[in-house]
């Protein structure tokens, strides 16, 4: 591939972005980011830094915000705190010429890690979900989570956050100890009624598999997770740094490997007296297209066997298995962040059941909970 066809790629991604995912959610990444795809010359020096990555354009936001952190005192950082109302642009563009070294190294050995963990709202609706499909079925086990592609492990730690749920200013569920120091809120959305919280089974075991998990208890890798939080969004900074101040008191357990080859020994390794649940949060869209296949034959090949469930919160692209939304239903997110669809696949005595259950922001802020009727089955063979 050529150079110019790789800054064209990276321009059309920036662009994406902004229109997309920033626009009236994060305003200091979004002009920056029409600005880059407007810039020959940065395009060319990020594509010289991290060639041929499909997330290029958004690791590279993250280790330019990691400089930003590195100097708390520079301009650039009071505007991404909020402090000041300046453009962006031109102190980033000075920041991406001048630390040009530093950035490439940051992006030559850094991934994006967007764990985000307002995602928990989702993930412990769906995890009560599946808890009183369970005990219809005469199944009290308590759960033992598996995250692939954890980074921290933060969303591991889902019950010890207090989650508000609501439908305008009206707080219509919550989940958790009100006394958490993470604190999350999501907008419900949709006719469909939200089932709430209710009969969850307890987390009894919780592990991650990472190819680089992040240690929490390192500076470094801490700042990392601040850098890739996009500036300028309310609540997203503080909540972030609550559960890392939380995650640090008992940091989960986190094993590094990859989905592919790994995750299989690890279910094994999970005692017959919990019921297995393994997620994946915006990892699959960073796997090709064969391995998130294979992932999910890794998931059907144990669920023959033995019971589990399968819960993916992706882009609809990155899980194919899951039952496409209707165009009334994918109107519930229009305009605002990339659609993210929580889907189930669920093994009962060697039978799989596949359902959306919800549609929600990429970041957890809303959610639309979907109508389970239009559930699939289907015996394993």
């Amino acid at each position: 591939m050529s150079t110019a066809t790789r800054i064209d790629e990276l321009r059309a991604l920036f662009l994406v972005l902004a229109e997309q995912d920033f626009a009236g959610y994060c305003p200091i990444y979004e002009r920056i980011a029409r600005s880059i795809a407007m810039d020959d010359g940065i395009l060319a020096l990020i594509t010289e830094h991290r060639p041929g990555s499909t997330r290029t354009a958004v690791l590279a936001l993250g280790a330019a915000h990691d400089l930003v952190l590195r100097d708390p005192d520079s301009e650039l950082a009071a505007i991404y705190r909020g402090e000041r109302d300046d453009d962006p642009w031109p102190l980033f563009r000075t920041l991406v010429v001048d630390h040009a070294p530093a950035i490439a190294a940051t992006m030559r050995t850094r991934t994006t890690q967007t764990n985000e963990v307002g995602r928990s709202a989702n993930l412990l609706a769906v995890y009560a979900s599946i808890s009183r499909r369970l005990t219809r079925h005469g199944d009290d086990r308590p759960l033992a989570i598996i995250e692939i592609g954890p980074s921290a492990g933060l969303n591991l730690l889902a019950d010890r956050f207090h989650v508000e749920y609501s439908v305008g200013d009206t707080v219509t569920a919550t989940v958790g100890d009100p006394e958490s120091p993470v604190q999350l809120r999501c907008e419900l959305r949709g006719a469909t009624s939200f089932p709430g919280l209710a009969g969850m089974h307890p987390i009894a075991n919780r592990s991650g598999l990472d190819p680089a998990p992040v240690d929490i208890t390192d500076p470094e890798d801490a700042r990392w997770l601040r850098a890739c939080v996009w500036p300028g969004v309310p609540d997203r900074p503080e909540r972030l740094a609550a559960a890392i101040d939380l995650a640090r008191q008992d940091p989960p357990v986190l094993h590094q490997g990859d989905a592919v080859h790994d995750l299989g020994a690890l279910l094994n390794s999970l005692p017959d007296d919990v019921f297995p649940i393994v997620t994946s949060t915006w990892v699959l869209a960073y796997l090709s297209r064969e391995a998130r296949l294979q992932v999910c034959e890794i998931i059907d090949r144990f669920g023959a066997g033995r019971d589990i469930a399968f819960v993916t919160g992706e882009a609809p692209r990155s899980a194919p298995w899951v039952p496409e939304l209707s165009a009334d239903q994918l109107a519930l997110g229009a305009d605002d962040g990339t659609p993210t669809v929580f889907g189930v696949r669920m093994w009962l005595d060697g039978r799989c059941h596949t359902s959306a259950a919800a549609l929600c922001h990429p970041h957890g802020r809303w959610m639309a909970w979907l109508d389970n009727e239009s559930e699939t089955e289907q015996r394993h063979g």
